[in-house]
This record gives structure tokens, sequence and C-alpha cells, in this order.
């Protein structure tokens, strides 16, 4: 209930008799102005104090004292530097302009509590008069406003941190229209596709405008992902930058809503770094296996120069042979020698061909269809096991056949024979 019954001091129940006498003027009793006096502080929406020309109090309302942060008691009488005596000397100032007659208002003030706590006030200040027109003391209203502001600097916090986080975002961030109309960019968006900030958002750029018409079975697609799970991606593609050049992306977005409108969010990753660091990776993947190959090409030199020997040395053998039989006339035994001749020769080029077709790089052979068989008969000729002496048991009876590349495959065996060689050679009957 308003305060304006207890109280001390003669000049405080005076002020309220004025105040009540102001009210019977119009007609109404004693008893029913007193009352209509206490029920329209009481009833105000804001917290109400009014006071006397020395600045005691005449009456408030309950909201009075919760309003400044402090517990309610019975203040009636007592001055209102009493009751705040942390009040500035500003508002002191203030008090007295309104004494003088001035009306006084604030929107937004600080009122520093004796605690140390800030409380936030909203405030307007009157003088008010007595039956004889003079000035017989001030009315206060006052409102906290601290949950507002302090709601609406979260909120500035937060819009602050949500701006940062677009601008400074190293990711590319798009929010468009559902017919593809930009309609906000951060700045790594708009390095991505090359266009300004002003030439991006909200002008006549759209996405199909900068989307090659390749994807669009792939954008139907990921449309209607869109509309069933409110999400799309992640999804790779190119955008045609200002310049006409591609660029590679990845997307990924959902659905949001603006005044009862749907938007699309979308997150743009630029590939181009990615792509060059995995084209640099796979240049220098090969190159080690080239140079791996090369490597295991110098190991089977001595393995190669053998099996080499040998087809060369029937060569010889059956070429000096082969004078002696003509100048003889052995027509029968020559033709043997030439055969003879010729299946060395074979084979040797077979060696030479299977130690090129192992030294190339063969990242661009296309798969075939190979011999098992073949295979393993081609990594024991390129291998340095006769040149070690460690005799190998072959079974390649198979005439299974498999999809690969000729030269990765026998690499793969060349190695596992280079593996077992020198396991076998720590061995005291090795095989």
């Amino acid at each position: 209930m308003a305060q304006v019954v207890a109280g001390t001091g003669s000049h405080s129940r005076k002020m309220r008799a004025t105040l009540v006498d102001m009210l019977e003027m119009g007609g109404l009793s004693p008893n029913a102005a007193r009352h209509l006096f206490e029920d329209c502080i009481e009833k105000m929406p804001l917290a109400v104090a009014v006071l006397d020309r020395d600045l005691r109090y005449v009456a408030t309302n309950s909201q009075w004292l919760p309003v400044h942060g402090a517990a309610a008691r019975p203040i009636v009488g007592h001055s209102h530097y009493e009751v705040f005596p942390e009040i500035r000397e500003e508002w002191r100032e203030i008090h007295r302009r309104c004494l003088a007659g001035a009306t006084e208002q604030r929107d937004a003030d600080v009122f520093l509590r004796a605690d140390g706590h800030r409380e936030h006030l909203r405030w307007q200040i009157a003088p008010w008069r007595d039956d004889a027109g003079a000035i017989a003391g001030i009315i206060i209203y006052a409102e906290s406003i601290t949950e507002q502001v302090l709601t609406r600097r979260r909120l500035e916090e937060r819009e602050s941190l949500i701006r940062d986080l677009f601008e400074q975002c190293a990711l590319g961030l798009n929010l468009c229209r559902m017919d593809g109309l930009w309609i906000e960019s951060n700045p790594a968006f708009c390095n991505i596709i090359g266009y300004s900030p002003e030439e991006a958002d909200g002008g006549e750029l759209t996405y199909w405008q900068l989307t090659p018409r390749r994807y669009d079975a792939d954008e139907a697609a990921q449309l209607e992902k869109l509309r069933t799970t409110r999400r799309y991606g992640p999804y790779e593609k190119e955008f045609i930058r200002k310049d006409g050049s591609l660029v590679q992306v990845r997307l990924s977005g959902f659905l949001v809503e603006r005044e009862g409108e749907p938007y699309i969010w979308s997150l743009i990753e630029d590939l181009t770094a990615q792509r060059e660091l995995e084209t640099k990776l796979d240049e220098e993947r090969l190159k080690a296996i080239q140079a791996s190959k090369l490597a295991s090409v110098g190991e089977m030199a001595a393995g190669v120069a053998h099996e080499l020997n040998n087809p060369l040395g029937i060569i010889e053998a059956h070429a000096f042979a082969l004078e002696r039989m003509l100048l003889r006339g052995e027509t029968a035994r020559a033709l043997e020698a030439i055969a003879a001749i010729r299946d060395a020769t074979s084979r040797a080029g077979k060696i030479v061909a299977g130690l090129r077709r192992f030294s190339r790089q063969s990242h661009e052979d296309s798969p075939e269809v190979l011999s098992v068989a073949t295979l393993v008969d081609e990594a024991l000729g390129l291998s340095r096991l006769r040149a070690e002496g460690i005799p190998v048991e072959v079974d390649a009876r198979s005439t299974c056949r498999v999809l690969g590349h000729s030269v990765e495959l026998t690499q793969v065996l060349v190695n596992l024979l280079a593996n077992g060689i020198d396991a076998a050679k720590t061995s005291d009957s090795p095989w």
C-alpha cells in the first residue's frame, strides 16, 4: 500500500493534508479524497514518490524502494537524502531546479546503489503546488530499466559477435532466397567468386548465374534434399568467377526463415588450395614410386645381368657352332642352332622389355587383363635370385587372369622377392 499515513513531523502531515484538501475541492468527502489519493499513488504503473520542499517524503507507493534496489521500510517523513545518501550532486542540482519550477526527465540514467550495484532508471521530476499555487514540493516518477538495458547489451554483444564471425570467417558464408538471389555475403565468399559485396548482394546476381549448366541435375538433387530435410550437402561443384575462370568449391547449408519467408544459408569452402596440394602430393608420390623403382633396378642389376648372360651364352655358343655346321653342310643341325638362337634372343628381349616397362612411369596406363603366370615369370626374370645362388621353387601353372597395371603388380612381386632374398641370406640353407 502507499505510504501516506506513517511518518513523523508536523510538516509532512501538513503536506499530506494539503494534497487531500486539493482533492476535496473537487467535491469529494475527506475520507474519499484520502482513499483516492492513496489509490492513485499505489496504482501508478511507475514508482512514485511525493516530497515536500525540504525533500521529505509525503507519500510513496510500494514500487518506490524496490525500483532503487532497497528493502521496503517506512520512509514517509524521512529526508530523501537520508534514505539515499549515495545520491550524486548532479541529482541534487536537478532537485533544486525542479523546486524552482522546472520539469526534468531522462530516458536512461544510472543510480549507483550503496552496495555498488548499478540500477538503470527512467525518471521524471515535476513540481507540485498547494491550493495557493505555490510550489509545495516535487513528485518523482521512476522506472527500473535495468533488465531491458542488460538484455539490450547482451543482444548487442551477441550481434557484434555474430557479425565478427561472419566478417572474419575463413569459410564463405552466403544468405540467398529460394530463387537463388544473393542477399548477404561475407568477404571470404566475395573473394571466392571475385565480386565486390556491392555487386554480390541485393542486386541481380544469383546462384544460378554462376553455376555451370552441367551441374543442373546435381543441383536439382540438392534442392530436393533441402526441401525434405531442410539441409543440403556437403556437395562439390564449380562456380564461375567474375573473370570467367572456374573455382572448385564444397557447399553445405540449411533453411532459415525471415519474416515467414524461407532463405538458404550456405557455407562455401574454396577447394583450390586443397586441390593444388592434392596434385602436388600425387606428383610427389609418383616421384617417390619412380625413385623406388629406379633404386630397385639398381638392386636388380646383378640379377638382370645373370638372366641376360644365359641367353647371350647360348647365342654365342650356337653362333660359333653354326659356322662349322654350314661349312660341313649340316643343314638340319644348323636349323636347330638357329632356332636355339631365336629362342635365346626372344628370352633376352623379354627380359629387356620387362626391365623397360618396370622402369617407366606407369600412372597413366590403363588397367589391362594380365596373366598371373606371366607376371610371376617376369618378376623372376628381374629378381636377383639366381645371381645370389638361392634356389626358388615356382608353381605358376595357374591360368588365372587379373585386371590391373602390369608394371605395378610386377614391382610388388619383385619387392616381395627382394625381401625374401634378404631374409634367406641369413639362413644356413636358404631357399
